[in-house]
Protein backbone atom coordinates (compact mmCIF):
# COMPACT_ATOMS: atom_id res chain seq x y z
CA UNK A 1 0.00 0.00 0.00
CA UNK A 2 0.97 3.47 -1.09
CA UNK A 3 1.06 5.47 2.67
CA UNK A 4 1.65 8.61 0.40
CA UNK A 5 -1.47 8.21 -1.51
CA UNK A 6 -3.76 6.93 1.14
CA UNK A 7 -7.44 7.79 1.47
CA UNK A 8 -9.59 7.75 4.62
CA UNK A 9 -11.57 5.03 3.35
CA UNK A 10 -8.75 2.82 2.53
CA UNK A 11 -7.84 2.53 5.97
CA UNK A 12 -11.34 2.91 7.48
CA UNK A 13 -14.38 1.35 5.95
CA UNK A 14 -17.31 3.44 5.43
CA UNK A 15 -19.67 1.54 7.65
CA UNK A 16 -17.73 2.13 10.59
CA UNK A 17 -17.03 5.87 9.68
CA UNK A 18 -21.48 6.07 9.77
CA UNK A 19 -21.74 4.02 12.74
CA UNK A 20 -19.32 6.19 15.33
CA UNK A 21 -20.52 9.16 14.05
CA UNK A 22 -23.95 8.00 14.18
CA UNK A 23 -23.30 7.19 18.04
CA UNK A 24 -21.45 10.44 18.91
CA UNK A 25 -24.56 12.55 17.26
CA UNK A 26 -26.74 10.35 19.23
CA UNK A 27 -24.91 11.04 22.71
CA UNK A 28 -25.16 14.59 21.71
CA UNK A 29 -27.83 15.30 20.30
CA UNK A 30 -25.49 17.56 17.30
CA UNK A 31 -24.87 16.55 14.06
CA UNK A 32 -21.97 14.91 12.57
CA UNK A 33 -20.42 14.18 8.95
CA UNK A 34 -16.61 12.48 7.86
CA UNK A 35 -15.04 14.20 5.17
CA UNK A 36 -12.00 13.45 3.34
CA UNK A 37 -10.70 15.73 0.32
CA UNK A 38 -13.47 15.18 -1.94
CA UNK A 39 -15.76 16.09 0.60
CA UNK A 40 -18.57 13.55 2.59
CA UNK A 41 -17.87 9.77 2.84
CA UNK A 42 -20.99 8.99 4.97
CA UNK A 43 -24.68 10.29 5.50
CA UNK A 44 -25.40 13.45 7.96
CA UNK A 45 -25.68 11.83 11.39
CA UNK A 46 -28.96 13.98 13.31
CA UNK A 47 -29.00 16.70 10.71
CA UNK A 48 -31.41 19.61 11.09
CA UNK A 49 -33.99 20.56 8.42
CA UNK A 50 -32.24 23.99 8.45
CA UNK A 51 -29.56 22.11 7.63
CA UNK A 52 -30.38 19.13 5.35
CA UNK A 53 -33.61 20.12 3.97
CA UNK A 54 -33.26 24.05 3.16
CA UNK A 55 -29.39 24.85 2.96
CA UNK A 56 -28.15 22.09 1.21
CA UNK A 57 -31.03 21.96 -1.13
CA UNK A 58 -29.81 24.87 -2.51
CA UNK A 59 -27.09 24.74 -4.76
CA UNK A 60 -25.78 27.91 -3.84
CA UNK A 61 -26.30 26.79 -0.50
CA UNK A 62 -24.51 23.06 -0.65
CA UNK A 63 -21.66 24.27 -2.44
CA UNK A 64 -20.61 26.66 0.51
CA UNK A 65 -21.78 24.01 3.03
CA UNK A 66 -18.81 21.67 1.25
CA UNK A 67 -16.24 24.53 1.33
CA UNK A 68 -17.00 25.09 4.75
CA UNK A 69 -16.60 21.40 6.01
CA UNK A 70 -13.11 21.15 3.86
CA UNK A 71 -11.84 24.35 5.34
CA UNK A 72 -12.60 23.40 8.99
CA UNK A 73 -10.97 19.94 8.44
CA UNK A 74 -8.02 21.99 7.10
CA UNK A 75 -7.96 24.11 10.16
CA UNK A 76 -8.01 21.33 12.56
CA UNK A 77 -4.78 19.87 10.43
CA UNK A 78 -3.48 23.05 11.02
CA UNK A 79 -3.19 23.42 14.22
CA UNK A 80 -3.57 19.83 15.25
CA UNK A 81 -6.43 20.71 17.40
CA UNK A 82 -10.49 20.23 16.95
CA UNK A 83 -11.47 23.42 15.13
CA UNK A 84 -14.66 25.32 15.99
CA UNK A 85 -16.13 27.64 13.61
CA UNK A 86 -18.82 29.45 12.43
CA UNK A 87 -20.68 27.79 9.33
CA UNK A 88 -21.78 30.12 6.13
CA UNK A 89 -25.25 29.70 7.14
CA UNK A 90 -24.29 31.02 10.66
CA UNK A 91 -24.40 27.97 12.53
CA UNK A 92 -22.06 26.87 14.79
CA UNK A 93 -19.85 23.91 13.38
CA UNK A 94 -16.58 21.98 14.67
CA UNK A 95 -14.24 19.41 13.00
CA UNK A 96 -11.06 17.11 14.33
CA UNK A 97 -8.62 16.02 11.41
CA UNK A 98 -8.16 12.39 11.05
CA UNK A 99 -4.15 11.92 10.04
CA UNK A 100 -2.04 9.17 8.73
CA UNK A 101 1.72 9.20 9.28
CA UNK A 102 1.67 12.82 9.56
CA UNK A 103 -0.83 13.71 6.80
CA UNK A 104 -4.53 14.65 6.77
CA UNK A 105 -6.59 12.52 5.19
CA UNK A 106 -10.06 13.05 6.51
CA UNK A 107 -12.11 14.63 9.09
CA UNK A 108 -14.67 14.59 11.66
CA UNK A 109 -17.51 17.17 11.40
CA UNK A 110 -19.70 17.90 14.26
CA UNK A 111 -22.16 20.82 15.26
CA UNK A 112 -25.43 22.53 13.28
CA UNK A 113 -26.00 23.99 16.31
CA UNK A 114 -26.04 27.74 18.61
CA UNK A 115 -24.43 29.08 21.15
CA UNK A 116 -26.67 31.88 21.75
CA UNK A 117 -30.21 33.26 20.25
CA UNK A 118 -29.95 34.09 16.19
CA UNK A 119 -30.40 37.15 14.44
CA UNK A 120 -33.31 36.43 12.28
CA UNK A 121 -32.62 39.31 10.19
CA UNK A 122 -29.14 37.94 9.23
CA UNK A 123 -30.38 34.35 8.73
CA UNK A 124 -32.79 36.20 5.76
CA UNK A 125 -30.35 37.82 4.44
CA UNK A 126 -28.36 34.31 4.19
CA UNK A 127 -31.73 32.61 2.97
CA UNK A 128 -31.88 35.51 0.22
CA UNK A 129 -28.05 34.81 -1.17
CA UNK A 130 -28.68 31.50 -1.55
CA UNK A 131 -32.30 31.63 -2.69
CA UNK A 132 -34.47 30.11 0.11
CA UNK A 133 -37.48 31.41 1.72
CA UNK A 134 -36.36 33.88 4.43
CA UNK A 135 -39.51 33.01 6.48
CA UNK A 136 -39.46 29.14 6.01
CA UNK A 137 -35.67 29.50 6.92
CA UNK A 138 -36.26 31.42 10.07
CA UNK A 139 -39.14 28.93 11.44
CA UNK A 140 -36.52 26.43 10.81
CA UNK A 141 -33.93 28.57 12.43
CA UNK A 142 -35.92 28.82 16.05
CA UNK A 143 -35.67 24.73 15.98
CA UNK A 144 -32.08 24.24 16.37
CA UNK A 145 -30.85 23.91 19.68
CA UNK A 146 -28.81 26.37 21.83
CA UNK A 147 -26.28 24.97 23.89
CA UNK A 148 -23.56 26.89 26.11
CA UNK A 149 -20.27 27.43 24.53
CA UNK A 150 -18.38 24.99 26.82
CA UNK A 151 -20.70 21.96 25.92
CA UNK A 152 -19.39 22.76 22.27
CA UNK A 153 -16.35 22.45 23.43
CA UNK A 154 -16.23 19.23 24.88
CA UNK A 155 -18.06 18.07 22.41
CA UNK A 156 -15.67 19.04 20.11
CA UNK A 157 -12.70 17.70 22.44
CA UNK A 158 -14.94 14.41 22.20
CA UNK A 159 -14.68 14.37 18.66
CA UNK A 160 -11.11 15.27 18.62
CA UNK A 161 -10.56 12.51 20.68
CA UNK A 162 -12.60 10.10 18.21
CA UNK A 163 -10.28 11.46 15.22
CA UNK A 164 -7.12 10.73 17.12
CA UNK A 165 -8.10 7.21 17.58
CA UNK A 166 -9.17 6.17 14.13
CA UNK A 167 -5.98 7.96 13.12
CA UNK A 168 -4.41 5.51 14.87
CA UNK A 169 -6.63 2.49 14.25
CA UNK A 170 -6.00 3.84 10.38
CA UNK A 171 -2.19 3.90 10.58
CA UNK A 172 -1.68 0.41 11.81
CA UNK A 173 -3.83 -0.68 9.58
CA UNK A 174 -2.25 0.84 6.49
CA UNK A 175 1.19 -0.75 8.22
CA UNK A 176 -0.18 -3.97 8.20
CA UNK A 177 -1.92 -4.23 4.79
CA UNK A 178 1.60 -2.35 3.83
CA UNK A 179 3.42 -5.70 5.64
CA UNK A 180 1.04 -8.09 4.06
CA UNK A 181 1.22 -6.72 0.71
CA UNK A 182 5.36 -6.92 0.98
CA UNK A 183 5.16 -10.78 2.22
CA UNK A 184 2.60 -11.75 -0.18
CA UNK A 185 4.98 -10.00 -2.80
CA UNK A 186 7.70 -11.81 -1.64
CA UNK A 187 6.44 -15.36 -1.13
CA UNK A 188 5.46 -14.72 -4.59
CA UNK A 189 8.87 -14.10 -5.45
CA UNK A 190 10.08 -16.83 -3.79
CA UNK A 191 7.69 -19.41 -5.24
CA UNK A 192 8.47 -18.02 -8.83
CA UNK A 193 12.17 -18.83 -7.74
CA UNK A 194 10.84 -22.58 -6.76
CA UNK A 195 8.98 -22.90 -9.73
CA UNK A 196 12.79 -21.89 -11.56
CA UNK A 197 15.04 -24.11 -9.15
CA UNK A 198 12.59 -27.00 -9.93
CA UNK A 199 12.89 -26.59 -13.73
CA UNK A 200 16.41 -26.45 -13.34
CA UNK A 201 16.39 -29.47 -11.63
CA UNK A 202 14.31 -31.08 -13.75
CA UNK A 203 16.80 -29.85 -16.58
CA UNK A 204 19.60 -31.67 -14.61
CA UNK A 205 18.29 -34.22 -13.88
CA UNK A 206 17.49 -35.46 -17.86
CA UNK A 207 21.46 -34.33 -18.17
CA UNK A 208 22.66 -36.87 -16.08
CA UNK A 209 19.52 -39.47 -17.23
CA UNK A 210 21.11 -38.87 -20.71
CA UNK A 211 24.99 -38.84 -19.63
CA UNK A 212 23.57 -42.21 -17.76
CA UNK A 213 22.42 -43.41 -21.48
CA UNK A 214 25.58 -42.66 -23.18
CA UNK A 215 27.86 -44.25 -20.64
CA UNK A 216 25.97 -47.02 -20.75
CA UNK A 217 26.31 -47.05 -24.53
CA UNK A 218 29.73 -47.00 -23.34
CA UNK A 219 30.33 -49.58 -21.60
CA UNK A 220 28.09 -51.66 -23.73
CA UNK A 221 30.63 -50.41 -27.08
CA UNK A 222 33.47 -51.20 -24.61
CA UNK A 223 32.59 -55.01 -23.71
CA UNK A 224 32.08 -55.25 -27.41
CA UNK A 225 35.11 -53.94 -28.51
CA UNK A 226 36.95 -56.57 -25.02
CA UNK A 227 35.32 -59.58 -26.54
CA UNK A 228 36.45 -58.54 -30.46
CA UNK A 229 39.70 -58.42 -28.77
CA UNK A 230 39.65 -61.96 -27.33
CA UNK A 231 38.43 -63.01 -30.58
CA UNK A 232 41.43 -61.39 -32.28
CA UNK A 233 43.71 -62.89 -29.81
CA UNK A 234 42.50 -66.53 -30.22
CA UNK A 235 43.30 -66.01 -34.33
CA UNK A 236 46.42 -64.60 -33.12
CA UNK A 237 47.83 -67.60 -31.22
CA UNK A 238 46.17 -69.76 -34.46
CA UNK A 239 48.72 -67.60 -36.48
CA UNK A 240 51.10 -68.30 -34.66
CA UNK A 241 50.55 -71.88 -34.37
CA UNK A 242 50.87 -71.91 -37.89
CA UNK A 243 53.76 -70.04 -38.48
CA UNK A 244 55.58 -72.42 -35.62
CA UNK A 245 54.44 -75.12 -38.19
CA UNK A 246 55.27 -73.91 -41.47
CA UNK A 247 58.81 -72.88 -39.91
CA UNK A 248 58.60 -76.71 -39.15
CA UNK A 249 57.61 -77.72 -42.92
CA UNK A 250 60.56 -74.74 -44.27
CA UNK A 251 62.91 -76.68 -41.57
CA UNK A 252 62.49 -80.06 -42.82
CA UNK A 253 62.21 -79.57 -46.74
CA UNK A 254 65.78 -77.48 -46.67
CA UNK A 255 66.72 -81.51 -44.99
CA UNK A 256 65.50 -83.55 -47.61
CA UNK A 257 66.42 -80.60 -50.33
CA UNK A 258 70.12 -81.32 -49.17
CA UNK A 259 69.76 -84.85 -49.40
CA UNK A 260 68.54 -84.55 -52.85
CA UNK A 261 71.54 -82.70 -53.98
CA UNK A 262 71.03 -80.88 -57.18
CA UNK A 263 67.99 -81.77 -57.90
CA UNK A 264 66.52 -80.53 -54.56
CA UNK A 265 68.01 -77.40 -55.76
CA UNK A 266 64.38 -75.28 -56.44
CA UNK A 267 63.01 -77.01 -53.58
CA UNK A 268 65.52 -75.72 -51.39
CA UNK A 269 64.30 -71.94 -52.56
CA UNK A 270 61.11 -72.41 -51.83
CA UNK A 271 61.58 -74.02 -48.68
CA UNK A 272 64.02 -71.05 -47.50
CA UNK A 273 60.63 -68.73 -48.68
CA UNK A 274 58.02 -70.88 -46.44
CA UNK A 275 60.61 -70.30 -43.26
CA UNK A 276 60.75 -66.69 -44.22
CA UNK A 277 57.37 -66.09 -44.36
CA UNK A 278 56.98 -67.84 -41.24
CA UNK A 279 59.85 -65.90 -39.08
CA UNK A 280 57.27 -62.91 -41.15
CA UNK A 281 53.79 -63.84 -39.63
CA UNK A 282 55.39 -64.77 -36.38
CA UNK A 283 56.82 -61.23 -35.16
CA UNK A 284 53.47 -59.78 -37.15
CA UNK A 285 52.10 -61.52 -34.39
CA UNK A 286 54.03 -60.47 -31.59
CA UNK A 287 53.17 -56.92 -32.68
CA UNK A 288 49.53 -57.85 -33.18
CA UNK A 289 49.73 -59.57 -29.49
CA UNK A 290 51.37 -56.21 -27.81
CA UNK A 291 49.04 -54.00 -29.60
CA UNK A 292 46.09 -56.12 -28.29
CA UNK A 293 47.45 -56.73 -24.71
CA UNK A 294 47.71 -52.39 -24.74
CA UNK A 295 44.19 -52.67 -25.61
CA UNK A 296 42.60 -55.09 -23.03
CA UNK A 297 44.38 -53.09 -20.95
CA UNK A 298 42.58 -49.83 -21.75
CA UNK A 299 39.38 -51.50 -21.81
CA UNK A 300 39.99 -52.78 -18.20
CA UNK A 301 40.83 -48.98 -17.22
CA UNK A 302 37.69 -47.91 -19.01
CA UNK A 303 35.50 -50.45 -17.33
CA UNK A 304 36.83 -49.03 -13.85
CA UNK A 305 36.48 -45.20 -14.67
CA UNK A 306 32.89 -46.17 -16.25
CA UNK A 307 31.85 -48.16 -13.02
CA UNK A 308 33.13 -44.55 -10.78
CA UNK A 309 31.62 -42.40 -12.89
CA UNK A 310 28.19 -44.54 -12.71
CA UNK A 311 28.71 -44.08 -9.12
CA UNK A 312 29.18 -40.32 -9.56
CA UNK A 313 25.54 -40.09 -11.25
CA UNK A 314 23.74 -42.11 -8.83
CA UNK A 315 24.87 -40.30 -6.54
CA UNK A 316 24.37 -37.06 -7.88
CA UNK A 317 20.44 -38.28 -9.09
CA UNK A 318 20.32 -39.14 -5.01
CA UNK A 319 21.42 -35.43 -4.13
CA UNK A 320 19.28 -34.20 -6.51
CA UNK A 321 16.24 -35.75 -5.13
CA UNK A 322 17.10 -34.80 -1.99
CA UNK A 323 17.15 -31.15 -2.91
CA UNK A 324 14.35 -31.58 -4.63
CA UNK A 325 11.99 -33.01 -1.48
CA UNK A 326 13.54 -30.65 0.24
CA UNK A 327 12.82 -27.44 -1.61
CA UNK A 328 8.91 -29.26 -2.45
CA UNK A 329 8.81 -28.76 1.57
CA UNK A 330 9.94 -25.05 1.61
CA UNK A 331 7.97 -24.42 -0.94
CA UNK A 332 4.85 -25.57 1.51
CA UNK A 333 5.76 -23.66 4.03
CA UNK A 334 6.30 -20.49 2.47
CA UNK A 335 2.14 -21.43 1.05
CA UNK A 336 1.11 -21.72 4.62
CA UNK A 337 2.51 -18.41 5.45
CA UNK A 338 -0.12 -16.63 3.40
Amino acid sequence: MDLENITLLDVIDRQTLQSLQDAFANATGMAALATDATGSVTHLSNPTDFCMNLTRKSPIGCERCNKCDLQGGAESSRTGRPSVYYCHGGLVDFAAPIMLNGRHIGSLIGGQILTEQPDDNKFRKIAREIGVDPEEYVNALHKIKVVPKSQVDAAANLLYQMANALSDVGYQKAIAQSETERSEAAVSDIQRSFVDINKQTDSAVAGITALSDNFTSIKESAAASAKAVEITDSIIKTIESSSTQLTLIGFNASIEAKRAGAAGAGFNVIAQEVRALADKNTKQAVEIEKTLHGIKKAMTEINEQIKDVYSAIGKTESDIETLREMLGNVNELVTNIK
